[in-house]
């Protein structure tokens, strides 16, 4: 037989509440038998004090059967003295002088077990109601509540046995009632307890068969209902569980993004890689072949070799730099000034291209002093006007813009090129997307040549400083790069 911490929760909460509708019609019933008893006894003690004190009074010689029938009835409102006393008139050494109902009672009810009832002991007992039982004791019979008192001419006593047998047959019917109610409560009980407990927890079966058909059909969109109030153990369970689902739903969204993301990474990686290695072993089977002999053309060659190398150490740093940037490594925290760096971008921008008009514009106000990685900070403003002089044509003026707006350090990269269209600007931060796909293949043959991560490593850069980057068009035509950064506390 299964215990009960292997019951079904409805099992065990009927048994609950069966246990304490039985406990309580016990404890009530009991209670109620044993009040019974008692307002009953007590009824019995004051009738047989009434009427001790008037047969105390009495000559026992006078004392006839029909006097008794009469004085039984006027103490017991109708019933004769046979129906229920048991009378004994006797003398001062405990014998018995008369005995009313008689010989034949006797026979019929048995007698009470009466013990020695001298004077002595009569006065010891006297005024006491108390309980002997039949002197037949195989008789079912229930006893008798006696009395005792010393006669007034002090010459013996009368003793007074009330049966009761009428009190038994009382408590009995009683007793019976009580259990066939009982058990009559315990039905309805069991039946009002399965209907509702059925129905308080069928808001907890809906969860389970919408929980099981998740995990079935994989659907991790589903929710489960919400039916009852929040503030209830099932629909706390029901927030729990949708909560629950909902971050699983959003790891899985997550994870197959990133896989998403890994897949797309790894093949553009590989188209990019496969560029300069098509170019390196095609030149090296060119050397190898004696195509090439003269001096002059040899060094071209190795210098292209040189060149497509170069170009490939930097895609590989750049995607080192990624994969960094992914894990989320710490970065070097200090007061960085935007200025000097911005600066610096501009003047190596200028001896790689003379003619190029760079302007670099200082709003007015508190310097632009960040907490950040200075190295790190160098590479992003090298990046932003890196992609501004790729992809505009030559002698396109550019500006950095340097201040501080409200809380924030900004800087601005600001060229009047033929800019991006929306379509391009939304996806302008994706790794290996380049806007310009024709220009870009003009530059392949130079380690300068954009490999589509420049912005990417600007954007994870500021993201890891707790900054911000967009687009923006610039007016009258081309493009602006705004960065904001907090500013670093004083």
């Amino acid at each position: 037989m299964r215990g009960p911490k292997r019951w079904s929760l409805r099992a065990r909460l009927l048994a609950g509440v069966l246990a304490l509708v039985c406990a309580g019609f016990v404890v009530a019933d009991m209670a109620s038998v044993s009040l019974l008893r008692m307002y009953m006894i007590q009824q019995i003690d004051d009738q047989l004090d009434v009427a001790m004190h008037d047969l105390t009074k009495r000559d026992p010689a006078e004392f006839t059967p029909a006097e008794v029938e009469q004085f039984s009835k006027e103490q017991t409102e109708g019933k004769t003295l046979f129906d229920a006393y048991i009378l004994e008139f006797r003398d001062k050494d405990g014998r018995v002088e008369k005995r009313f109902p008689g010989d034949s009672g006797e026979e019929r009810r048995g007698s009470p077990a009466l013990p020695s009832l001298d004077l002595a002991s009569v006065r010891r007992l006297a005024d006491k109601p108390f309980f002997v039982p039949n002197e037949i004791s195989y008789h079912r019979h229930p006893g008798y509540q006696v009395l005792v008192g010393e006669r007034a001419d002090g010459q013996g006593s009368v003793v007074i046995a009330y049966d009761l047998t009428g009190v038994a047959k009382t408590m009995a019917r009683l007793g019976a009632i009580e259990i066939a109610v009982t058990l009559a409560v315990l039905g309805l009980a069991t039946a009002l307890g399965v209907w509702v407990i059925k129905m308080g927890l069928r808001p907890l079966t809906e969860v389970e068969q919408t929980a099981e058909e998740i995990i079935a059909g994989g659907d991790l969109s589903r929710r489960v209902p919400e039916q009852v109030g929040p503030r209830t153990e099932i629909g706390r369970l029901s927030r729990t569980l949708n909560t629950m689902l909902a971050q699983i739903e959003g790891s899985f969204a997550e994870r197959t993004e990133s896989e998403a993301r890994l897949r797309r990474f790894v093949a553009d990686a590989s188209h990019e890689l496969r560029t300069p290695l098509a170019g390196i072993r095609g030149l090296a089977e060119l050397h190898r072949q004696g195509v090439v002999t003269d001096p002059a053309e040899v060094s071209v060659l190795l210098a292209r070799i040189e060149t497509e190398a170069t170009r490939m150490g930097l895609l590989v740093e750049d995607l080192l730099m990624l994969a960094r940037l992914d894990e989320q490594r710490p970065l070097r925290s200090e007061p960085v000034d935007l200025v000097p760096i911005a600066a610096d971008a501009i003047e190596s921008a200028q001896l790689r291209e003379l003619d190029r008009p760079l302007r670099l514009d200082l709003l007015d106000g508190d310097p632009p002093v960040v907490l950040g990685d200075e190295d790190r900070l160098r590479q992003v403003v090298t990046n932003l006007l890196g992609n501004a002089l790729t992809h505009t044509p030559a002698g396109t003026p550019v500006t950095v813009r340097v201040g501080v707006e409200g809380d924030r350090a900004v800087l601005q990269v600001i060229d009047s090129g033929p800019g991006l269209s929306p379509a391009h600007a939304e996806r302008v931060f994706e790794r290996f997307y380049r806007a310009d796909p024709a220009r870009a293949r003009d530059h392949e043959r130079s380690p300068a040549a954009g490999s589509g991560l420049g912005l990417s490593i600007v954007a994870a850069l500021i993201a890891a400083h707790g900054g911000e980057v967009c687009h923006r068009p610039t007016p009258g035509g081309g493009a602006t790069f705004r960065i904001t950064l907090p500013l670093c506390p004083a």
